[in-house]
């Protein structure tokens, strides 16, 4: 038992500390393997962002400062109605990695134009190129840092069962219970990622999905806590109830 247990947290810590890595050494790989779902995303904040230039005040108030902003807003209705996917497909493929130096200097000129103006106006006053190339510039960053967070959180979760393992040998039956929490997370992730991509990433940017599986992951770890700093008392209780319907789990107490 202790050895699965170690290889569980072992495998686990090896998978989401690579992919923490992998988006800092090699973010292009990631961006890379996110296309598909960047590009849904963009065309979805695009039509979003575009559709708040009809609502009656705002649009008003948009029209007015338009003219001074050289903003042509039938131009870019008319681009957003007109086959927007592939022109967002082919402003994607003449962009080249998020962290290349030529991102870097559009960013800069996104900051100064793109953004400044979402800021003062609240509404798209700008081309279709540079929205889409602001818009990718965002969701990349984004996407990275939830991914951050998601891959940090699992690789911090495995090293504390690793360790907890090593230094209680005694609780190793209870470190099941955290173990297998892991381990589910673990695959359900894993197989979302092998079978289709964009639903793993869609996840990881839902904002909703993320925050429940922060508690999931909190759980996880008021299970580990309660191993090391309350003498396993509950986990060893909730052992005990699945005893009664699982016969193999067999005794289980404090430790």
């Amino acid at each position: 038992m202790q050895i699965t247990l170690r290889l569980i947290g072992l495998i686990g810590l090896v998978l989401f500390g690579t992919v923490f890595a992998l988006t800092f050494g090699v973010p292009e790989r990631i961006e890379a393997s996110a296309k598909g779902f960047i590009k849904n995303q963009i065309e979805q904040e695009v039509r979003e962002k575009a559709a708040v230039v009809t609502e009656s005040s705002l649009a008003q108030k948009a029209k007015s400062l338009a003219d001074k902003l050289g903003y042509q807003e039938s131009q870019l209705k008319q681009d957003i109605e007109n086959n927007l996917p592939e022109k967002i497909a082919s402003i994607m493929a003449n962009m080249c990695g998020y962290d290349c130096e030529k991102k870097k200097q559009l960013a800069d000129s996104i900051k100064s134009s793109y953004l400044a103006k979402l800021q003062n106006l609240n509404v798209a006053q700008v081309n279709l190129s540079e929205l889409v190339k602001g818009k990718y510039v965002e969701i990349v960053k984004n996407l990275k840092a939830d991914l951050r967070i998601f891959t940090l959180s699992n690789a911090s979760m495995f090293l504390l069962l690793l360790f907890i393992s090593i230094l209680k040998p005694q609780a190793i039956k209870q470190l099941y219970v955290p173990g297998m929490l892991l381990f589910v997370a673990t695959l359900i992730s894993t197989s979302i990622y092998v079978f289709g991509q964009d639903w793993f990433y869609t996840i990881i940017y839902n904002d909703h999905m993320g925050i429940a599986y922060l508690i999931y992951i909190g759980m996880i770890f008021s299970f580990l806590l309660d191993i090391v700093l309350n003498k396993c008392r509950v986990t060893s209780f909730i052992l005990d109830l699945l005893s009664h319907v699982f016969s193999g789990i067999g005794e289980v107490s404090p430790c």
